[in-house]
């Protein structure tokens, strides 16, 4: 961060006197997150990322994720929020937009850290989350938008003209997307009858835990409508091992107990969750391959990282396609 930036946040947001230079923090594909110290405390500081700003409707999306957080904290869930400075979240300076929020002091769990104890509390807590009486006719409907299969031909062709390592890796697998496209399209007409405000994006390095008990949920610019049991799905396959090795089903029953001990129901059959599950995970590999292209980016680095990051999300992608009934039993065991 630049030094009238801080200067300017410091002022702006009543934070006190700077002590020392912002600390980067690790960690974050999308934007940039620092640690200010002042003399009134410590501060996390988000400097969004133009391009994705650059976006029709993502300056809106920014706020209006921001206010879901601030409700969500008013009925006693640990979310964190952005300052609010005269009903203004995003703080502007020159070309650069910035989300300020008091410092969490915790850490993620890694996954060798990740007992049934804590994923009892994170299911629980989603139960807590999903219960909560928030308004619905506020926010924008949930897009239940079809893959089209231009949209593949077209991203691999391209991908193919700049030399992008994935481009063949993922054109093989266009007939299986357009299939799994279909799928997920499909359950999306029983889905959308049921629908509650969540985080959408309860991921281990978004709960920030403090001993054995307490945590703080941060990062809420996923925060929207999505079907319960999707939401509650995905987040157990997450905690359970999806992103880094197979899940474990012993984890994954352990955040559904949680869940439904503290009052949640599961009310749709595991392959329409799962299905769920699957086109959010297509919509992730849409997301990342256009930032291949160098589309919505800031700078190479960013490309190259989204080049990186391509595969391991077709790898996600497959490895929910391929085990989608064995997991869809995991989940019907709990309706």
């Amino acid at each position: 961060m630049k030094s009238a930036q801080v200067a300017y946040l410091c002022t702006a947001c009543d934070l006190g006197v700077p002590l020392g230079t912002p600390r980067a923090v690790p960690g974050g594909s999308l934007h940039e997150t620092w640690r200010l110290d002042t003399t009134q405390g410590a501060y996390a500081v988000k400097q969004l990322n133009p391009a994705l700003l650059g976006q029709p409707g993502m300056t809106d999306l920014y706020q209006q994720t921001e206010r879901i957080a601030a409700k969500i904290a008013a009925h006693g869930l640990p979310a964190v929020t952005a300052i609010d400075r005269q009903g203004e979240v995003l703080q502007r300076y020159e070309d650069e937009v910035f989300l300020v929020s008091r410092w969490m002091d915790g850490e993620a769990l890694l996954p060798d850290d990740i007992t049934p104890e804590r994923l009892q509390q994170v299911g629980a807590m989603l139960a807590r989350l999903h219960a909560l009486p928030l308004p619905q006719t506020e926010l924008p409907p949930l897009n239940w938008k079809p893959f089209s299969d231009d949209d593949w031909d077209m991203l691999t062709i391209h991908a193919a003209d700049l030399g992008v390592s994935w481009a063949y890796q993922v054109r093989a697998m266009m007939p299986r997307l357009v299939e799994w496209g279909k799928w997920y399209e499909e359950a999306s007409e029983h889905l959308n009858y049921t629908l509650v405000v969540s985080h959408r994006n309860l991921d281990p390095e978004n709960i920030l835990w403090r001993g054995e008990d307490a945590f703080s949920i941060v990062d809420w610019e996923s925060a929207g409508l999505i079907n319960p049991v999707v939401d509650l799905v995905e987040t157990a396959l997450i905690w359970s091992g999806l992103t880094t090795g197979a899940p474990s089903e012993e984890r994954f029953a352990a955040l559904m107990q949680g869940y439904v001990q503290a009052g949640g129901m599961v009310q749709e059959t595991g392959r329409n969750a799962l299905r769920g599950c699957l086109g959010i995970w297509l919509g992730w590999l849409l997301f990342t391959m256009y930032r291949s292209l160098g589309i919505a980016v800031a700078s190479d680095e960013e490309r190259q990282h989204a080049i990186k990051q391509t595969p391991h999300v077709l790898a996600v992608v497959r490895v929910l396609a391929g085990h989608l009934e064995l997991w869809a039993d995991w989940v019907d065991k709990w309706l």
